[in-house]
């Protein structure tokens, strides 16, 4: 795996990347996602109240609390730092490199930078994109928000991309039947 410095831009990043296929994900939507995140939800207030009024949860409890607050809080990614994938993850296709749909996502990553939008929301990453060596390893993820157009990977942190691309990304998910909002 290579490691990058922090903010590359997104042809940077494709430059560099070396893999033997891709996979796709979407996350974070729909009714069963919906359902399992107010059931998580509820056992972590439930571990929340308990441990700021008494303090008093077993080692597993805080263990569990540990772990719902990563699914409940803050930026969720398809693989948490564990390297778990996202509770909600459904892979949606697999492309070999070399296939059309792999060329096509590769040129749309090194579409120049023209313009990198900025919008002054926090991204919710709905869409992902794994990169895998002819092992089977992971050589990255790359996490996609469609709505506030951002890229970013555990790896390297935010990727800049024109805004074109995430037109462009939209795209390619909706044409390999890849639901988007």
């Amino acid at each position: 795996m290579t490691l990058f410095p922090q903010r590359l831009s997104s042809m940077v990043y494709a430059d560099h990347l070396e893999f033997d296929y891709i996979e796709t994900y979407s996350l974070l939507r729909g009714l069963e996602y919906e359902t399992q995140l107010k059931s998580i939800q509820k056992e972590y207030n439930l571990l929340e109240v308990r441990l700021k009024k008494r303090n008093n949860l077993s080692e597993s409890e805080l263990k569990r609390h540990t772990e719902l607050n990563g699914q409940v809080a803050g930026l969720q990614y398809l693989l948490n730092p564990q390297g778990q994938f996202h509770f909600s993850s459904i892979k949606t296709h697999t492309f070999k490199t070399g296939s059309a749909e792999v060329a096509r996502l590769t040129t749309i990553l090194k579409t120049e930078i023209k313009e990198v939008p900025f919008w002054m929301c926090s991204p919710i990453y709905r869409d992902a994109i794994v990169f895998y060596n002819s092992s089977h390893e992971i050589v990255s993820v790359l996490n996609v928000c469609l709505s506030c157009n951002r890229l970013h990977t555990l790896q390297t942190g935010q990727i800049d991309a024109d805004d074109h691309c995430y037109h462009l990304l939209k795209q390619f998910f909706t044409e390999i039947g890849h639901e988007v909002e």
